[in-house]
């Protein structure tokens, strides 16, 4: 095993993009942290807490102690190629992780230091390549990406099962699910068409997943696609948020480069394209992440910021290109999440998890979560 740590100090903070009101660069490196046996291929990444959790495609999960950002460390890591084969996607609930590999994994993580296997879930024709999550009361919802979307019973964590599976492709044609986020009823899911490699539109379809009246979730075999968006900016479509009325969506192309673009999902039957902007590195955007108004998105060597508050008018901020961070280039800077001043963000190809400081005033600030007034 080879582990790597360097500083801030030694790499060069730079960004290409414009910055508002001369702030200056808009991200600096406060730390990468390499492990070709922890971070075999990191995908995800999720924060609870001081702990970053983080799966690679190699067959690893890692815990990372992220209270210092600047000195994060690796406190407990397993890489097991064939029982974490694929592992692409977490999801955080409370004292369990959900680890969506082949098959969707339940780890108790209370003892951070010592976490334990728990549960598993294993059904190959349904069940294979998880890429996203997403919770709803007592269920979770996979996107696989061969073809199928998932609804698990989570009430014990401990032990989820399998409530049921859609055949996206026959009901959709949606042939390869890579994400999900709820909107009302529905769930927004993202289809990247080939990433390019076939002359067919990226699409977001909307399924109705859950009964209007009780907003509980409903059989799957009464689910419905109530609504469909197709286009050329969507080709890639692999990473999607929802805010409000609007989905965000990040499309990654292997031909060209790639998109963010907004679905307004106001009209579930009948959603709109209203907004799409071209990523500035030659792959991405593949990770994505809303903070306040600010949507963060990372790709090959960039990561990027956009002012999303008027989702209709999304304006880039500051675009970073960090070959010292990410040195494999082409699809290495894969997911991130933000908080308090610092992305945390995965590179894919360079095993790597990699700390950057927003430097720039003006996006902290529009990234800082809206607070509710006081009332008398």
């Amino acid at each position: 095993m080879r582990r790597t740590f360097r500083l801030a100090t030694l790499l060069l903070a730079i960004t290409a993009g414009e910055v508002a009101r001369g702030d200056g660069p808009a991200f600096s490196v406060a730390a990468v942290l390499t492990d070709e046996e922890a971070l075999d291929r990191p995908h995800d990444v999720e924060l609870q807490g001081d702990l970053a959790f983080v799966p690679g495609k190699g067959g690893s999960i890692a815990l990372i102690d992220v209270a210092r950002p600047d000195r994060p460390e690796i406190v407990w890591h397993r890489r097991d190629p064939r029982a974490l084969f694929d592992a692409e996607t977490v999801l955080l609930l409370d004292r369990y992780l959900l680890l969506g590999t082949d098959d969707l994994i339940s780890i108790d993580v209370r003892d951070p230091r010592s976490p334990r296997f728990a549960g598993r879930v294993s059904d190959p024709d349904r069940i294979r390549r998880i890429n996203g999550m997403v919770k709803w009361g007592d269920h979770v919802f996979a996107a696989c990406k061969h073809g199928w979307v998932g609804a698990f019973d989570v009430s014990r964590p401990e032990s989820p099962s399998l409530a049921g599976a859609l055949n996206t492709r026959e009901h959709g044609g949606l042939g390869s699910p890579h994400d999900l986020d709820r909107f009302g009823d529905h769930l927004v899911v993202v289809d990247p068409a080939g990433f390019g490699r076939r002359e067919l539109p990226g699409q977001v379809g909307l399924y109705r997943v859950a009964d209007p009246s009780t907003h509980k979730p409903i059989p799957v075999e009464a689910w419905e696609l109530v609504g469909l968006v197709q286009s050329e900016e969507l080709v890639g479509a692999n990473r999607v948020q929802v805010r409000g009325a609007y989905a965000f969506v990040g499309a990654s192309r292997s031909d060209a480069p790639g998109h963010t673009v907004v679905v307004a999902l106001s009209d579930p039957a009948r959603p709109v394209q209203v907004a799409a902007l071209g990523f500035s590195d030659g792959r991405g955007p593949n990770g994505l992440a809303i903070a306040g108004d600010v949507l963060f998105l990372a790709g090959g060597r960039t990561v990027e910021a956009i002012d999303v508050s008027d989702p209709t008018k999304p304006a880039k901020l500051a675009s970073y290109p960090c070959p010292a961070a990410f040195a494999a280039g082409r699809d290495s800077a894969h997911d991130l999440v933000y908080r308090d001043g610092y992305l945390y963000v995965t590179g894919q190809n360079d095993q790597s998890f990699c700390v950057l400081r927003v430097e720039a005033h003006s996006i902290r600030k529009l990234a800082e979560p809206k607070r509710a007034k006081g009332g008398g």
